[in-house]
């Protein structure tokens, strides 16, 4: 097993970061593609599943993932594995009110198996630098200013 830790703080109450972390339906939103990354398919907010259920699609395939412990602005934990159970990844959100601005702690843990073993490190490598770039979309769209629709 491989770790990560990213923090960061975000201009914004606790409450709209862990509502944006937990709408996995809206992630296409604010989170763009990347080598590593190339979306989130889940159920629309109408129809979402409880816990929330999704896909991700990366490198090395898609990704089923779900919410499997939330504790309201506080804390969220993922669970995402490939259906082969070759790749495995516990991806946890602390989510910390500092008056107005909150705290963000991201902590990823990678497990491969199989052949996927031997390529661990790189993919622990290339899931830190992904967690990075997730934390600064998720600063940037929790922070942009509220969209204005028609005078």
């Amino acid at each position: 097993m491989k770790s990560f830790t990213d923090t960061i703080q975000i201009d914004a109450p606790a409450h709209d970061v862990h509502a944006t972390l937990r709408a996995v339906d809206a992630y296409p939103a604010w989170l763009g593609h990347s080598l590593v990354y190339r979306g989130t398919r889940a159920p629309s907010a109408a129809a979402v599943s409880e816990p929330p259920t999704y896909v991700d699609s990366t490198m090395v395939g898609r990704m089923r993932g779900e919410l499997i412990d939330d504790v309201p602005d506080h804390e969220l934990r993922f669970h995402q594995a490939k259906p082969s159970g070759r790749v495995d990844a516990l991806i946890v959100y602390g989510v910390e009110d500092r008056g107005g601005v909150t705290r963000v702690t991201r902590i990823g843990q990678l497990t491969t198996h199989g052949v996927y073993r031997a390529v661990e490190p790189m993919f622990a490598m290339m899931a830190a630098r992904e967690s990075r770039r997730t934390m600064r979309a998720l600063k940037a769209h929790v922070e942009a200013p509220p969209v204005e629709h028609g005078a």
